[in-house]
């Protein structure tokens, strides 16, 4: 073979060589980045699954906190008054005057009745938890029910729950909280006297809205306020929930918020 060729040769089998080396250097680099993206992506998403435990049990103590604010407020309003009228009336029977002392033993029974009612409303409550684990609506309907019986707030509340086939109970608790969270800044701040609530589940997606007709406020500047961090934690736990959350406020007209996340 003569010079001219082997060279030739020489140089398309350099440049084979070259080239595969290339070619193999470069899948080399696109799977070591493929495994480093991958680990990455698992990374965030341990990371995302410890956020969320972690809210979950902060959820869970939140609920339970919220469930005890409740229980003190109806022993302290409803049945320590009950019972203290009760104490009361038994001390005024003037067992010489058999007409009036009848009339107050009756009395004294009827205040009674209202009393063991009122404890039976206080059980629903104290196992508010329990009901998160059989739904979302029986545990927004004992909340209603609550709010209700304080006798300050006309509540109204609709849902059409009853088209689910199945239930998400870790998301039922982070809405349930979204929802005690946002009656509880309507008592505190807003001077409402009027709720809507609704729960409504379409194209696999859950949307909870809990409107009233109180001071309002300038969303925007709360979020970013020192004193935004309850607004804060909702937004934030939408997004752990991958959902999304609209809040319509402004000062003199109310609130409005809306939350929709995925579901179940």
């Amino acid at each position: 073979m003569p010079q001219d060729q082997y060279q030739e040769v020489a140089v398309v089998l350099i440049a084979g060589t070259a080239a595969l080396l290339a070619l193999t250097g470069a899948v080399a680099w696109l799977f070591l980045f493929y495994q480093k993206k991958k680990f990455r992506h698992m990374e965030e998403l341990l990371d995302m699954e410890r956020r969320f435990e972690t809210e979950l049990i902060t959820t869970q103590i939140e609920v339970q906190e919220q469930t005890r604010k409740n229980l003190a407020a109806d022993l302290h309003d409803n049945i320590g008054q009950l019972l203290s009228l009760t104490s009361v009336t038994a001390a005024s029977i003037n067992i010489d005057d058999r007409e009036k002392a009848a009339q107050k033993i009756t009395e004294i029974h009827n205040l009674v009745n209202r009393s063991i009612k009122e404890l039976r409303q206080l059980s629903k409550i104290i196992h508010g938890e329990q009901l998160i684990q059989q739904g979302l609506l029986p545990a927004i309907e004992q909340e209603v029910a609550w709010m209700q019986r304080t006798g300050f707030y006309q509540v109204s509340f609709v849902h059409d729950y009853n088209n689910l086939e199945s239930f998400n109970p870790e998301k039922d608790l982070f809405l349930f909280r979204l929802l005690q969270e946002s009656l509880s800044n309507i008592i505190k701040h807003s001077g409402a006297d009027t709720i809507a609530i609704e729960l409504l589940y379409a194209e696999e997606k859950m949307r909870l809205g809990i409107c009233d007709n109180g001071s309002g406020f300038d969303h925007q500047a709360k979020l970013v306020s020192p004193g935004g961090l309850g607004l804060q934690n909702m937004h934030k736990r939408v997004r752990l929930l991958q959902g999304d959350i609209l809040i319509d406020s402004a000062p003199g007209r109310g609130t409005s918020i809306k939350v929709i996340v995925p579901y179940p």
